[in-house]
């Protein structure tokens, strides 16, 4: 387990299938965060959610908050050679959005993947629509790298995607400072 100033990050593990399928019933956060939600039986979302286990280049843990399941975080479309990651991130939990532990939780995981993972660069895309996602991405410290404009259909209109990253130099910098 990884452990922050407020999150616990462990493994995610079949028991938490249904706790996630439940932060996944809090449409409006998962439409701002995802641009869409559609309704899943639990049945499919637990298969969906066997295939995902399966996924050797994912690394998925779930965000906690004594006890409680909050979220989820993670590295995919990992570059082994390159020593890159795309990461995500998702607090569907309406008690502890926009408070802290989603920032929290991407300081741990980067903490992880440059310390102990060895990778030199973590990269990130957001919807441009997303204001608190942006900020507490700058506040941990990634960058703005490009714009995909009107990529994706997003609650209604077609919104910009916003790439950004972090170099592990840049991680230790702000460790540092």
């Amino acid at each position: 387990m990884l452990k922050g100033k407020l999150v616990t990050l462990r493994p995610i593990e079949r028991e938490d299938s249904k706790a996630l399928y439940e932060l996944e019933k809090n449409v409006e956060l998962v439409i701002h965060g995802n641009g869409t939600w559609s309704p899943m039986p639990l049945a499919s979302f637990e298969k969906r959610f066997e295939k995902h286990l399966e996924i050797t280049e994912k690394l998925w843990f779930v965000i906690e908050v004594e006890g409680v399941v909050i979220g989820s975080i993670g590295l995919h479309h990992t570059d082994q050679l390159s020593r890159t990651s795309e990461f995500g991130v998702a607090v569907y939990h309406p008690d502890y959005v926009g408070k802290g532990y989603g920032s929290d939780a991407i300081q741990v995981l980067l903490r992880w993947a440059f310390r102990v993972q060895n990778y030199r660069r973590i990269w990130l895309m957001t919807d441009s629509n997303n204001p608190r996602a942006i900020a507490a991405y700058e506040k941990c410290g990634f960058v703005h790298e490009g714009r995909l404009r009107e990529h994706v259909f997003n609650n209604g209109q077609y919104v910009d995607v916003l790439q950004m990253g972090m170099l592990r130099s840049e991680w230790e910098a702000n460790q540092k400072g």
